[in-house]
């Protein structure tokens, strides 16, 4: 469960930073505009995203230690 976590909470930050464009037969990681000033959606994902993370490393920590 906690690699799930981890797991989502990369997926929606490099989601924010990077596209992925297809050329030719071949997929390309591609940066994105940064935006100066951020929108409420995208500081609620910033953090939820980070939530997530800090869920997914107790739930690893907690799955190691009991």
């Amino acid at each position: 469960m906690g690699a799930a976590f981890l797991a989502l909470g990369f997926f929606i930050i490099l989601n924010e930073r990077y596209s992925i464009e297809t050329i030719g037969n071949r997929r390309n990681m591609v940066k994105r505009a940064v935006k100066e000033n951020r929108s409420i959606l995208g500081r609620y994902k910033l953090a939820l995203s980070i939530f997530s993370i800090m869920l997914g490393i107790f739930c690893v920590v907690n799955y190691i230690i009991f």
